[in-house]
């Protein structure tokens, strides 16, 4: 049986993780890493529930040349663990690459997340758009 320590280190490697696959623009990874019914909340600009969802919103993300322009950072997240599930609020930033390099979106994240099959997957991810870049 994990330790605290070790299902805290897991699930920020999931937070990582999720940033790495859609930067990359590796979507069938990133959705894999939402339960079958995981949903993705963006409040007012969506909610998608489903790994087909999940996959339709990724299929939308502005890209350059076949490749994502967003570089997501998570900041100062706190995970409280309760079995095999969980919960994380983290910051968020989002850069945008192109046409010029701009910090595109701050904001949070409020995670539950479900361990299954031994590995954490997001359950609901909340996403709470704080400040916008204009234009």
């Amino acid at each position: 049986m994990a330790s605290l320590l070790e299902e805290k280190d897991a699930i920020r490697e999931l937070l990582a993780l999720y940033c790495h696959t859609i930067d990359a623009g590796e979507y069938d990874r990133w959705v894999e890493l939402f339960t079958e019914d995981g949903v993705f909340d963006l409040g007012n600009f969506g909610r998608f529930q489903g790994r087909e969802s999940l996959r339709s919103f990724a299929n939308h993300i502005p890209t350059e040349d076949g490749k994502p322009t967003l570089r997501h950072c998570v900041l100062n997240s706190m995970i409280d663990v309760e079995g095999d599930r969980a919960r994380a609020r983290s910051y968020v930033v989002v850069f945008q690459g192109k046409p010029a390099l701009a910090v595109s979106v701050v904001g949070r994240y409020e995670d539950e997340l479900r361990k299954v099959g031994g590995s954490w997957r997001f359950a609901v991810r909340k996403v709470s758009l704080e400040f916008l870049a204009q234009g």
